[in-house]
């Protein structure tokens, strides 16, 4: 049985993956958090000095490629079974539009592909006052666990 088949409590779940935010340091330092998961994932990231790009009030792109990408794995939840197996981004695409007014930053994700190997996620990343930063595009296979 497919690990998306079998029925769970989302808050639980919501609540093991803000824990494992913790593990991740670069996730910790972001500020990485879920709040909502399933048709439609939000976390929300952050803004710090540490994300801070070449000048005052902009933030890292890199930064917000991570994100992204963080964000497109998690909002794979329930798409494969994790104690034998794990997302791996295969490809990414962003687009980046403008710098954030403030934060925290919101990443809204959808699954826009969910096939047993491959899966594909769409991502827009939003500042404090709902202007889109960026758009991201990504795929990534179910791998096995070694």
């Amino acid at each position: 049985m497919r690990a998306m088949e079998r029925t769970h409590d989302r808050s639980a779940e919501i609540e093991f993956l803000n824990d494992g935010m913790r593990t991740v340091p670069l996730h910790a330092q972001m500020g990485l958090r879920v709040h909502e998961l399933g048709a439609r994932t939000t976390l929300t990231m952050e803004l710090s000095e540490s994300m801070r790009g070449s000048f005052e009030g902009s933030i890292h792109g890199g930064m917000l490629a991570t994100f992204a990408d963080a964000a497109s794995a998690i909002s794979l939840a329930g798409s494969f079974d994790p104690e034998i197996q794990l997302p791996v981004t295969t490809d990414m695409h962003i687009r980046y539009y403008r710098q954030p007014r403030g934060g925290p930053l919101t990443a809204n994700v959808s699954v826009v592909h969910n096939g047993r190997r491959l899966l594909s996620c769409e991502c827009v990343i939003e500042d404090a006052e709902s202007r889109v930063l960026a758009r991201s595009t990504a795929t990534y296979m179910i791998a096995p666990r070694q």
